[in-house]
């Protein structure tokens, strides 16, 4: 009667701890068309979607795994050739050093020989030539300087307003020359007088050359990510960086540099070495 009673308890308990798990398939060499991810542990690819191509799998993915071998024999022949170069040129040097320099100490010392003699070597090139890089700086700054004076880093405001400076005193020079011969004229009452103030004095011209209708500066130039003129060939949508890095990093903007504008807000764009393990310049 126990025997009889048991055998049906036993099995409604393993039917019970066996839920959740399998259909009770039997064992197969080969994955199932439906659900195949039912019968792997995951993650697994299947061979059909590991060996050709696949919708969700890029081209560049399996160009890769199909070049696999090739470059990892190639990779390892390089590292091989490396390797054994640079043995074959260290062994003798090290051989040497071992000769002449038995022990820790007398390789500490020639280490601290080697260094104060770069010291010296460097020394010496700089007594050399610091001045020639002297001269070389300032005529880099002459340069420069020159190029201030022509106006070469002006904004437009401040062409606009130069141009409108040579402008009113242009007119003020002609009508006060307009204003004396006219005096002169009306005095003399001859009309002749009036042209003798037309005569040019090649020794004292007012004007030295004539005003260029377009000045080439350097804010002319084609500037900033958003420029139609500084864009030559374009990119696709899917290419093109994004705004914002909201799905990685911070809240905010990725920034622009060639703007100078800073993907930080304020608080932190004036103290960010605080913020970040590497020094990142600031771009404002």
């Amino acid at each position: 009667m126990a025997l009889r009673l048991a055998r049906p308890l036993r099995f409604r308990l393993t039917r019970a701890l066996r839920a959740g798990g399998g259909d009770g398939d039997k064992p197969r060499w080969t994955l199932p068309e439906k659900d195949y991810h039912k019968y792997t542990y995951q993650p697994s690819i299947p061979d059909k979607h590991f060996n050709i191509g696949h919708w969700n799998y890029a081209p560049i993915t399996m160009w890769l795994r199909a070049r696999r071998p090739t470059m990892e024999h190639v990779l390892g022949d390089m590292w091989s050739t490396l390797k054994c170069t640079a043995a074959a040129v260290w062994t003798p040097v090290q051989t040497n050093i071992d000769t002449n320099l038995p022990g820790f100490g007398y390789k500490v010392l020639g280490f601290v020989g080697l260094l104060i003699g770069y010291n010296l070597s460097v020394m010496y090139v700089t007594s050399r030539t610091e001045a020639w890089m002297f001269l070389e700086k300032l005529r880099l700054y002459a340069l420069g300087d020159g190029l201030v004076h022509q106006g070469f880093f002006a904004s437009d405001a401040e062409e606009s307003e130069t141009r409108q400076g040579h402008y009113d005193h242009t007119v003020e020079r002609l009508n006060s020359l307009w204003e004396d011969a006219l005096a002169d004229a009306t005095q003399a009452r001859s009309f002749d007088k009036l042209c003798e103030h037309l005569a040019v004095d090649e020794h004292h011209l007012p004007i030295q050359e004539l005003p260029k209708p377009i000045s080439w500066r350097f804010s002319m130039m084609p500037y900033g990510r958003d420029d139609p003129d500084a864009t030559t060939f374009g990119f696709a949508p899917v290419d093109t960086p994004a705004a914002s890095n909201y799905f990685l990093l911070d809240i905010g903007s990725t920034g622009d540099y060639i703007d100078r504008t800073d993907n930080k807000p304020n608080p932190i764009r004036k103290g960010r070495h605080m913020y970040t393990s590497a020094y990142l310049p600031p771009t404002k």
